[in-house]
């Protein structure tokens, strides 16, 4: 997590290469970090790019001891439980046909050899069968090494809340991924 005065205020002051900077640094964790919550490649460049939009707007109206990373991955985060909310109405209504993602092989983004298809198909389906903010928990924790300290900046909750909903999350997981198998 970064927090550095400094950058912040570069930030609020609208400096152009402290944002090319930021989004150089931060564009590729917080793409994966939305592929791997929202399931489609495209729909994580669309909220990523909205994110640091978001980033650009309302960087004024922070503090200068603002933790950087823990807030953009905050609004990172804000869309993606969005467009999964959206997504499972309209799939409950009945107006989204499709709603597993295309490219669910990719979802742990790690290299391995073929046989492991199935399971990350399978850990990917589970995750969708979440509640989103538990299923963001685990991808946090797990996928991006947060510390529950840093989540808890990032979904606005306390580290012993955050470790709570982890050990939960990773119960109702557990439950769920064995009854698909």
């Amino acid at each position: 997590m970064v927090m550095d005065v400094q950058v912040v205020e570069s930030l609020r002051a609208r400096d152009a290469q402290a944002f090319c900077s930021l989004i150089e640094r931060l564009q590729q964790p917080i793409t994966g970090y939305l592929h791997r919550l929202v399931g489609n490649r495209e729909v994580a460049l669309d909220l990523a790019q909205d994110t640091f939009l978001q980033v650009y707007k309302e960087i004024g109206k922070t503090s200068s001891d603002l933790l950087v990373d823990a807030w953009i991955y905050r609004i990172a985060t804000n869309y993606g439980l969005r467009y999964l909310n959206r997504k499972r109405l309209r799939h409950i209504v009945g107006l989204d046909d499709s709603f597993c993602p295309e490219d669910v092989t990719s979802y742990l983004m790690v290299p391995g050899p073929e046989n492991q298809a199935e399971t990350r198909i399978l850990v990917h389906e589970t995750l969708l069968k979440m509640k989103p903010q538990d299923a963001a928990c685990l991808h946090l924790h797990y996928g991006n090494s947060f510390t529950y300290e840093e989540i808890g900046h990032v979904l606005g909750m306390t580290p012993e809340a955050v470790r709570k909903r982890v050990a939960r999350s990773v119960e109702k997981f557990r439950a769920l991924y064995a009854s698909s198998t």
